[in-house]
């Protein structure tokens, strides 16, 4: 009887661990190279980026802004700016921005891109990467236009060192019949990688 135990102490060593273990280790390095493999972002070639008014917020957070959800976002104090950072990686070439707004005013509302560099003040000149007008203008249904932008510093060239954000300035509803809003843009550009 001994010779049994020994032998029955044996196969219990040699049983294969629970298939739960298993998959969940399968699981984890299936997932894992999926990340490394496929960036989104970085990809080569053309792609479409659209960027929501609800990623812009006023430069000075006393000016506070509205939301109208799917209609867009203005500052509380009229006629002041609403900012977001750029989303794109350096090497990313912008072809062209659209904005989405409305202005149903007397006065152009203004659309830009800026660049700070990381290490060192820039003057102007260094700054501006597109600056252009976002003029009154009515379109049936709800009034809403578009303006297609591309004219950029550089052609475009998202560059190492800086730190890229955009700006919509003229918000705010100045009375019944002058309502500027921003609604989003949609910015094309090409990744060289």
């Amino acid at each position: 009887m001994a010779l049994k135990k020994k032998t029955s102490k044996k196969a219990a060593k040699k049983a294969p661990p629970p298939k739960a273990a298993t998959t969940k280790k399968a699981l984890k390095a299936t997932s894992t190279k999926a990340l490394k493999s496929d960036p989104v972002i970085r990809s080569k070639g053309q792609h479409v980026l659209y960027v929501d008014s609800r990623f812009f917020f006023p430069a000075d957070s006393s000016l506070g802004y509205i939301d109208h959800f799917q209609e867009g976002r203005q500052t509380v104090v009229a006629g002041t700016g609403l900012v977001a950072a750029l989303p794109l990686p350096v090497n990313a070439v912008i072809k062209s921005v659209t904005v989405y707004y409305k202005n149903t005013g007397t006065e152009d509302m203004q659309f830009f891109i800026l660049k700070k560099s990381i290490d060192h003040h820039c003057p102007s000149g260094e700054v501006e990467v597109t600056i252009d007008f976002l003029p009154p203008a009515t379109l049936a249904p709800d009034n809403f236009v578009a303006k297609y932008i591309d004219h950029f510093d550089a052609g475009g060239l998202i560059k190492d060192k800086y730190l890229y954000f955009m700006e919509v300035y003229g918000t705010g509803k100045l009375s019944e019949k002058d309502v500027r809003l921003f609604r989003g843009i949609r910015i094309d550009y090409t990744y060289l990688g």
